[in-house]
């Protein structure tokens, strides 16, 4: 209880040091709990099937992890993965479709952990860490959209055999980890791991609002809109962030 406390403590104080300056000024959240997970590396955080269930991957083991609000796993899918970065499910098709980093692919895989389909990203390649690192799927137009992490700091939107259908520069922080769409509103959140902020953009990745999460390392997002959360995967320290929502 201590430890947690403490953790609270210079999480706060290190947020009030913000690395963000962008072309909006971001607001700060409101940090309602944090829990430790137990996986290396957590990148990509996704809803599931099951409410207060999400998936998550490690670009550590190469593994799919399906964990609750708590951040207990609750089933593991062993992929073998090279790089896994982020990670999204499609309901229409019951299906998880997770980025390779270095390889530049997504895969699609059963709700049992059977690779099924790779696509091959047609992203350049100026250094293999600087790839693809979040994916969201709009069920409404049937788009998915990956954000590349820098150089080039890029929003690319694909069809569901992912031939790219647009791409759009990404300007507002200094990279790009995680991204998140909100059906409700039409908007797509996009996390930044350096700038240790969340925009709500448009769809073509212009931000809207920025928020501060202070959140080091952040490589997971997602935004429940209906229920006024938000939950983020931090890599470095292997924890599970909730935050409220902003009205």
């Amino acid at each position: 209880m201590i430890f947690r406390l403490l953790f609270l403590f210079f999480l706060a104080l290190a947020s009030c040091v913000k690395p963000y300056s962008g072309p909006i000024e971001a607001e700060d959240l409101i940090l309602l709990a944090t829990y430790d997970l137990d996986i290396v590396g957590p990148s990509g955080l996704s809803r599931s099937n099951v409410p207060d269930h999400f998936y998550t991957v490690s670009d550590n083991s190469g593994n799919i992890y399906l964990i609750n609000k708590e951040g207990e796993i609750l089933l593991t899918l062993p992929i073998n993965g090279d790089d896994l970065e982020g990670i999204e499910f499609v309901e229409e098709t019951l299906s998880l479709y997770v980025l390779e980093e270095q390889l530049r692919q997504v895969l699609r895989v059963t709700l049992g952990g059977q690779v099924t389909d790779t696509f091959q990203l047609d992203i350049p390649i100026q250094n293999l860490n600087d790839g693809p690192e979040g994916i969201a799927y709009n069920p409404n137009k049937e788009h998915f959209y990956i954000v590349n992490e820098k150089n080039p700091a890029m929003l690319y939107v694909y069809d569901t055999s992912f031939q790219l259908l647009e791409e759009h520069p990404l300007k507002f922080a200094k990279d790009y980890s995680s991204a998140d769409y909100d059906p409700i509103h039409n908007h797509l959140w996009i996390l930044s791991e350096e700038s240790k902020v969340l925009a709500r953009c448009n769809l073509q990745g212009k931000p809207e609002k920025v928020y501060n999460t202070g959140v080091p390392d952040g490589e997971g997002v997602v935004v429940d809109v209906e229920n006024g959360f938000i939950y983020i995967v931090c890599d470095d320290t292997s924890r599970l962030f909730i935050f409220q929502l902003p009205e």
